[in-house]
């Protein structure tokens, strides 16, 4: 016979220490990631609204053909090319240098410490300068991450668009 008082059901459940562990770096992995695809934009350098490459720049026809894509004829092959490590931090010279860069969508910033090679072209087919032109490309591990026209004698520095 039962009472007045009503019979209640308890449940139990129990997780092991383990298991919440694994769930909180499952959640924590897929909010990472998440946050990442949300607010992480792969920066593409942008010149002249063209669909260009900036990687795979192996040869002297690669880089040409970079400046060809651009707009630019290059008389022949590099007139220099150098090799230099850029310094740990950007001196003044080196941060305007890097703010003519950003305007083409380039960052040098990231490449500081690294050893970088520059090669420079002179150009035929630039329009509204007397003297010699050039185009510098600066490489690293085969792609470009900076780029700029130079009249000669440094009369000028640009950027390729």
């Amino acid at each position: 016979m039962k009472t007045k008082r009503e019979e209640k059901n308890m449940f139990i459940c129990s997780v092991k220490l383990a298991t919440l562990r694994f769930v909180g770096i499952i959640v924590l992995s897929v909010t990472v990631l998440v946050g990442m695809t949300v607010f992480y934009t792969a920066e593409e350098p942008v010149l002249s609204g063209t669909d260009v490459r900036y990687d795979g720049m192996y040869t002297e026809t690669d880089r040409r053909d970079f400046l060809a894509a651009v707009g630019y004829r290059a008389t022949g092959d590099a007139k220099s090319t150098v090799e230099y490590t850029l310094p740990p931090t950007l001196d003044a010279v080196l941060l305007g240098y890097n703010e003519l860069q950003k305007e083409q969508g380039f960052d040098l910033a990231k490449y500081t410490g690294k050893t970088l090679t520059r090669y420079t072209y002179e150009i035929e087919n630039y329009e509204g300068h007397e003297g010699k032109v050039y185009a510098n490309l600066i490489t690293y591990r085969d792609r470009i991450v900076a780029a700029d026209l130079t009249g000669e004698g440094n009369s000028f520095v640009r950027p390729l668009q």
